[in-house]
């Protein structure tokens, strides 16, 4: 019997209405074929080419039926096994990187076996006589990032490899792992002396993300970087710099050399990541001011040294406030967002930035409406009694 309109909605409203649920296709049908013919091509075929053919499409139908946990399951574990057993190298490759593309709808699924995955990759890197194979097993590791974390001894021992390729892409998932894999710095250090520079460029970037225990020892391996001829190199070694964190004047300033680079992508990258030294970053203060200034400079490395500027200062703001308070002039400093992100840094002083409350005044009638309304909020926050601030904290 068909319901009314009216009848169906007393039904939701009453609770008793189930909408039809999608039932869960076990064999789904892939460009023409069943996963479970797939999956016998995979086993039985006599051609290489047709098997890695099968691969792909279970590679395919894993991802269209992302919802179905029991055959996303059945189809890792078949690619798994042909990654690990299959005699052709084409194949074994294929299945890598199949792992590899289905390593996000993996992550995404709390019920999915990621383990068992990190683990046949793991041991395949490790069995592997093919270089190629070893490349894309190394290539999905890196997919699982943190989840990773079993396969560091396996990856570990692939920095070792002959093929500078899977040195690399092992470099790279370890850095990928974070943390976790700070045993593998031993490794990775002697890397940074390799004649090549894709595997200089992943041990740069792993180390700074190992948390090693000796940060010096891995800071000054990493510094000599900076003012590498290859620009993703010295990107990476200025990251890698802030994220270890080492508050000695010589880090400092490799860090602050880089506010001249000729990449604007590097210069970003230092003047942002000096914040990360805390106090530390007053000893680039000069080079900080410098690149604030500077008219033709980029207004996100403007603003970013202008923050990390603040944050070496947060002992003594006074000291920099005149500076910040003559950029609020739009005859000295033409970018409204660049002044915003002054008002912003002036506010989160609080009541240490009294001074500058005649500048962010002047600033309240800018011609940008942004701008007056970051210095009016600038106020509130400058001109707040510090009971208040006290308070303010208190219930944070």
């Amino acid at each position: 019997m068909r319901r009314s309109p009216l009848a169906v909605l007393s039904l939701f409203a009453l609770g008793l209405f189930v909408a039809p649920v999608r039932a869960e296709d076990d064999d789904p049908t892939v460009n023409g074929k069943k996963v479970s013919e797939w999956m016998a091509k995979l086993r039985e075929e006599e051609s290489g080419r047709l098997r890695k053919v099968a691969v792909v499409n279970l590679g395919q139908a894993a991802a269209e039926n992302a919802f179905s946990t029991k055959l996303v399951k059945d189809i890792v574990t078949a690619v798994s096994k042909g990654m690990r057993n299959d005699t052709a190298v084409g194949v074994r490759a294929e299945a890598a990187r199949t792992l590899a593309r289905l390593a996000s709808d993996l992550m995404k699924d709390r019920n999915a076996d990621v383990g068992s995955v990190v683990v046949d990759l793991a041991e395949g890197l490790r069995g592997e006589k093919e270089a190629d194979v070893r490349y894309e097993q190394a290539l999905a590791l890196q997919r699982f990032g943190e989840k990773a974390k079993t396969a560091v001894d396996s990856l570990a021992a692939a920095l070792g490899d002959a093929d500078p390729r899977v040195k690399a892409a092992a470099a790279t998932a370890i850095g990928r792992i974070g943390k976790e894999a700070k045993r593998a710095v031993d490794d990775l250090l002697p890397l940074v002396k390799s004649d090549n520079g894709e595997v200089r460029k992943a041990a740069v970037f792993a180390i700074g993300r190992v948390e090693p225990d000796d940060i010096a020892k891995a800071s000054e391996a990493i510094a000599r970087f900076t003012t590498d001829p290859d620009e993703q190199t010295r990107k990476e070694a200025i990251s890698s710099l802030c994220l270890l964190k080492d508050r000695t004047p010589e880090t400092v300033k490799a860090v602050a050399g880089a506010l001249t680079d000729k990449s604007v992508e590097v210069r970003r990258v230092a003047a942002a990541g000096l914040a990360k030294f805390e106090r530390g970053a007053k000893e680039a203060e000069a080079e900080l001011l410098a690149a604030f200034r500077k008219a033709d400079e980029d207004k996100l490395v403007k603003a970013y040294a202008l923050h990390s500027l603040c944050v070496g200062a947060k002992d003594d703001p006074s000291k920099i406030l005149p500076e910040l308070t003559a950029r609020l002039d739009v005859a000295v400093e033409k970018d409204a967002d660049v002044r915003i992100a002054i008002c912003d840094e002036i506010g989160d002083m609080g009541p240490d930035a009294q001074s500058a409350v005649p500048a962010l005044r002047l600033a309240q009638k800018a011609p940008e409406d942004a701008v007056r309304k970051a210095a009016t909020f600038a106020i509130k926050k400058v001109t707040a009694k510090k009971e208040d601030k006290a308070e303010e904290k208190k219930d944070k």
